[in-house]
């Protein structure tokens, strides 16, 4: 059980280089964990959210006005009487690999937070870790609806499957005409929590039907067999999950095979695949879908300014911005809870994300610690980039 006390010390731990890093131990601060894909299927999307709660840690550490509802809170320099320092573990994209990084966070490390993971797959079972050791797990870009009964100290900072789901089904319906759809998915809590809840909007609110749903396992050589089931019951349209790995064989393999929807295909999240296919961008021409987070002004100046300016580079994904929510929600709570006490923290998560201006939309939480609401932009992918997308007639 956590007692609360003071952590000192921080480490960066990278599988791919073997090292383990510290700095100097404080008297004085706060450590917070985060568990992210460094390696393997989501490695760009690990990145990325590693650098957005980078940011996040480093705005705090040198003092940082904080964009909130009734104006900027002030937080900082440090937290609790120090710096703010993180432990990063890296998952490799494998549950079993997640499950000894949040193991050593929480029974080792003793941190109060643990910022968490893009899959779903890995944030069930490491929340259901994280809550029974009470300790607090921030998801980043995980959507699976079983998120929502794991426990009083497990929250997140995206919206789940439930309000995507609904949404990709009315945009591909409303943008083409289609009754009849194709839904092919990762084996895993995501891909059938969005295959799931697709299909029913599909069907109670559009009296259309999915007539091929298939659901793919990840960290195979060859996806043919997948893609003819997907198209053999003729849908007129699709739903595409991929992640990024996995998108690029499927998308490939479908390409060499000319196989493509009549009316076309619509993914969730396209930003997991975007940047795996730039090197064989005619595969993924033409598919629209729905990219999580916001644009404008205030993204641009609160997050992909200073995010090129430390890294040399566009933010890779949608998801290193909700990492930086998920990380400056964290430090916002500790704040206003004036202890690293998870008891508390978990209490004071559910004000400050109320009033939390987040770089990537509204970030209040209801009851559960899930996303009251999400934001999403209608996108296409041609000449190799996702680019907003409007409807004829909108």
């Amino acid at each position: 059980m956590k007692n609360g006390k003071t952590l000192t010390g921080t480490a960066i731990a990278t599988v791919m280089a073997a090292a383990f890093a510290a700095t100097p131990a404080s008297a004085e601060g706060v450590t917070l964990g985060q568990i992210t894909s460094l390696t393997g299927t989501n490695a760009v999307q690990g990145k990325d959210m590693k650098r957005g709660m980078e940011l996040a840690v480093k705005r705090v550490n040198n003092g940082y006005d904080v964009p909130m509802e009734d104006g900027a809170r002030e937080i900082g320099p440090g937290l609790m009487g120090g710096d703010v320092n993180v432990i990063v573990e890296n998952t490799e994209s494998r549950p079993a690999s997640a499950m000894d990084a949040t193991r050593k966070l929480v029974n080792v490390d003793d941190v109060p937070v643990v910022v968490g993971e893009f899959s779903s797959g890995i944030s069930v079972p490491t929340g259901q870790f994280t809550n029974a050791n009470e300790t607090v797990q921030i998801s980043v870009g995980s959507t699976s609806p079983k998120l929502r009964d794991i426990g009083k100290y497990m929250f997140n900072a995206i919206g789940l499957d439930d309000l995507m789901g609904a949404a990709l089904a009315r945009f591909a319906v409303e943008d083409s005409g289609a009754k009849k759809f194709g839904s092919i998915t990762p084996n895993n809590p995501f891909g059938t929590g969005l295959e799931i809840n697709a299909c029913k909007t599909l069907k109670n609110k559009f009296k259309g039907d999915c007539v091929s749903t298939v659901r793919y396992e990840l960290n195979k050589n060859d996806y043919r067999p997948e893609i003819n089931q997907v198209f053999a019951p003729g849908p007129e349209a699709g739903f595409f999950t991929a992640y990024g790995t996995e998108s690029k064989l499927i998308l490939r393999q479908m390409h060499e095979l000319g196989k493509d929807m009549p009316q076309g295909w619509y993914a969730d999240y396209p930003t997991m695949w975007s940047t795996e296919v730039s090197d064989i961008p005619e595969v993924a021409e033409g598919i629209k879908g729905l990219k999580v987070g916001v644009s404008g002004d205030f993204y641009q100046e609160q997050y992909a300014d200073a995010y090129e300016e430390a890294y040399g580079e566009e933010p890779l994904t949608a998801f290193g911005g909700y990492a930086y929510d998920a990380a400056m929600l964290a430090m916002l709570a500790i704040d206003e809870a004036g202890s690293t006490n998870p008891d508390e923290i978990a209490e004071a998560l559910h004000k400050v994300s109320q009033d939390y201006q987040g770089v990537t939309g509204d970030k209040a939480v209801d009851e559960n610690g899930m996303q009251k609401k999400e934001s999403y932009q209608r996108v296409i992918y041609k000449d190799g980039k996702l680019q907003s997308y409007e409807m004829d007639g909108s």
